[in-house]
């Protein structure tokens, strides 16, 4: 339906125009004498000498009133008329004649003049008449107006309720329906017909029948004639193509009564006539909420619940736990080496390969657990009561069990293994929170301890835990009070009793414990990721305690420093440890960085090649431990490897096992036939220095020559051994 919108606010300015007269007369003189006295009011003038002049101009234009004259040559007035009243043209015509017979003047009514005057006439009353006439129009224009416009605002009212997408109604005193929009065929798949003259309640859900009783015939007053809520409509599927469609639509009902106005007093309502309301189709809205609630309590890759689902489930699990007395299981999941699978085939493969271990699990569990994605490669399960640790074991064995079944990922096959840690309520604690850290802090001791694997919580892990937060929080303070200090352990040719390096130990001057080792907290340094501030403080340490001595400058003794296995993975490892020695102040040909055999196989490419770019800068590198780790031959032809240092546990046995001293001359045969340097760690007795220098071991550490001693007196040693005053003897 269409409908033409009319500018009122136009029309009602042109019935404020000057008004336009016709005057038709043949007498020349009594015309014109008529035209200058109509002039002094109605500018708008014009004249015609006889009637087919005059129809000419009606033709052209409109004219208010036309002043006409019946008896003219061509065409009289009479026939003027006629054409007036046959065409409708809306003008008033006065006649002015000298006919004055009864049948001129009933004809001339007939064809529709307002008034006849017989010439001659009186100007003031041909005035007065006009002046009635022209009043007399303006009322019958301004009613014309007024009836347009309230046709149009039905038209309009009629098309914005028809087209309007809300289902628009009104019901009768009894609730039956009188009116329904068209939207009644959209929303519900009825006619405008199948509702009228049916009651309400038969087109409502029956669930929300009761809901509706009062709503959907409201009576209501004033200021509380409005209410709104949700309901269910029925809808017609009887002919609908969609076997599985909805039978009810969910729409948002706002109701008011209507009464009839009391004619005394229009503020004051009377009788209750019925009921006007409107519907809307709540549907998408419905659905986005679903929606929201869906997202807000899934993963959206894997549909499992999330965190917010799972921890409401294990709210409820335990409070039913309580109740009963009986025990639940938490288990936290986190798959090994998963970030390598993401590194190697990309993260879109990776949520394919997190969707096929989301099913995987599912199919191992019952209908009441529950499996979350926490997120990443981390899931939690949730076994609600009543389980028993033995049923999580059962339970930890199958999930372990059912990914060890290859994946295939773009035609290869891929293992997975996961580590899962337990906890059990109320066993472990009563807090949903520590319930979920604990089995998280078991699950990182499988990590630790060799992954694939499922461990329960105990009180050791917590203890182990807390032991690393204090340790980790107490090197940041070591760092920034001063704590960490250098101890140096001498390094001697044993030919010319003469010290030819110095290995530069770390130690810890705890507040509490007093001296430690770098075995109680490197492991810990590196897991935090101080151990890069550790290695910059070491080596700024022994710029500023050796090379501002001219003695130890002079000296050429090499300094050696541990590195971590973290230094060497860091991507700009070797050009950060080469500005750094420039930063200090060290010689890169005087300094040695020592590390062990685990360190670098892991990756022998990269290392390799981060470890030959310092060596092309004139840094040594020693293999620490030698003989702990791999031991293999092939890493020391392929690595800038310039010394090894044969491990303190292999020089302990030269003494007491035949195979350890033969394992000793091995490892120095080996080193010199590859041009190796050889440094024998833990030389604590003449026997095993004897023993090491018959083999060709000239370099030795170790207690029998000088424990590791303050930078002040290895610095008193350096400067007698310059002037030749010193010997090493024994710490």
């Amino acid at each position: 339906m269409e409908i033409s919108l009319i500018n009122f606010e136009e029309k009602s300015q042109q019935k404020d125009k000057p008004a336009s007269f016709l005057v038709v007369d043949d007498d020349i003189p009594a015309r014109q004498s008529l035209v200058k006295l109509l002039q002094r009011q109605w500018p708008d003038i014009t004249e015609a000498s006889d009637g087919d002049e005059a129809i000419s101009l009606i033709k052209q234009r409109q004219f208010n009133l036309i002043i006409l004259d019946l008896n003219m040559p061509r065409k009289s007035g009479d026939q003027v008329l006629t054409f007036i009243k046959q065409k409708k043209i809306e003008t008033t015509v006065i006649v002015i004649s000298g006919e004055t017979s009864i049948n001129k003047v009933t004809e001339a009514v007939r064809l529709g003049a307002y008034d006849i005057f017989r010439k001659p006439y009186s100007f003031d009353e041909l005035e007065h008449s006009i002046h009635n006439a022209l009043h007399k129009l303006r009322i019958e224009e301004e009613k014309a107006h007024i009836q347009k416009r309230l046709e149009h605002s039905e038209q309009l009212h009629r098309y914005m309720v028809n087209n309007s997408p809300d289902l628009i109604y009104i019901l009768n005193l009894e609730g039956e329906f009188t009116f329904v929009n068209n939207s009644v065929k959209k929303l519900l798949g009825y006619e405008r017909a199948d509702l009228i003259g049916r009651h309400y309640s038969e087109f409502i859900a029956d669930e929300d029948k009761l809901k509706a009783e009062y709503l959907f015939n409201e009576r209501r007053r004033e200021s509380r004639t409005k209410r709104t809520i949700e309901l269910g409509l029925k809808c017609n599927t009887a002919n609908s193509s969609k076997p599985f469609q909805n039978s009810t639509c969910p729409i948002e009902l706002n109701s008011m009564g209507i009464y009839t106005v009391d004619s005394k007093d229009p503020k004051k309502l009377s009788s209750y006539q019925g009921t006007y309301g409107v519907a809307r189709d709540i549907s998408m809205r419905k659905q986005a909420e679903k929606l929201i609630t869906y997202q807000a309590y899934h993963d959206l890759l894997t549909k499992l619940p999330n965190r917010a689902m799972l921890l409401d489930r294990l709210e409820l699990a335990i409070n039913q736990a309580t109740r009963t007395g009986q025990t639940l299981i938490v288990m936290f999941l986190d798959l090994d080496r998963f970030k390598l699978i993401n590194d190697s085939f990309g993260h879109v493969v990776g949520d394919q390969l997190l969707v096929e271990v989301a099913d995987r699990l599912k199919n191992e569990i019952r209908t009441g657990d529950t499996l979350a994605r926490l997120g990443g490669d981390e899931f939690m399960l949730l076994l609600p009561q009543p389980t028993t640790r033995g049923q999580a074991e059962s339970v930890a064995q199958k999930l372990i069990a059912s990914l060890q079944q290859p994946f295939f990922l773009r035609g290869k096959e891929v293992y997975l293994n996961v580590s899962i840690g337990i906890s059990v309520y109320p066993d472990d604690s009563q807090d949903i929170n520590t319930l979920i850290k604990n089995a998280d802090m078991a699950m990182y001791e499988v990590k630790a301890t060799g992954k694939n694997g499922y461990i329960f919580y105990n009180d050791k892990l917590e203890h182990a835990a807390a032991e690393k937060i204090s340790i980790e929080s107490g090197l940041r303070k070591a760092l920034k009070n001063d704590e960490l200090e250098i101890f140096y352990q001498p390094q001697l040719d044993v030919k010319t009793r003469r010290i030819v390096g110095v290995e530069a130990l770390l130690r810890w001057n705890h507040p509490q414990f007093g001296l430690v080792e770098p075995s109680y907290f490197i492991e810990h340094a590196e897991e935090s990721a101080i151990i890069e501030q550790l290695s910059e403080w070491v080596l700024h340490r022994v710029a500023t305690d050796l090379f501002g001595d001219q003695d130890f400058i002079d000296s050429g003794i090499k300094v050696s420093i541990n590195l971590s296995a973290s230094d060497i993975r860091h991507k700009e490892f070797p050009e950060s440890l080469v500005a750094l020695t420039r930063e200090h102040g060290i010689q890169p040909d005087r300094l040695e960085i020592e590390i062990t055999e685990n360190m670098f196989m892991s990756d022998i490419e990269a290392s390799t090649h981060k470890l030959q770019v310092l060596s092309n800068k004139g840094i040594s590198i020693a293999i620490d431990d030698f003989g702990t780790g791999y031991s293999s031959l092939s890493y020391l032809r392929e690595l800038p490897v310039h010394t090894v240092k044969i491990d303190y546990s292999f020089i302990s046995e030269i003494e007491h096992s035949k195979k350890g001293a033969a394992l000793v001359a091995a490892i120095v045969g080996m080193a010199q036939g590859l041009g190796i340097d050889i440094i024998a760690e833990g030389v604590e007795s003449e026997r095993q220095s004897e023993y090491l220098e018959e083999l060709g071991c000239n370099v030795m550490q170790g207690y029998l020559f000088c424990r590791p001693v303050a930078v002040g007196d290895f610095l008193n040693t350096v400067a007698q051994q310059s002037t030749g005053a010193s010997s090493l003897t024994g710490g």
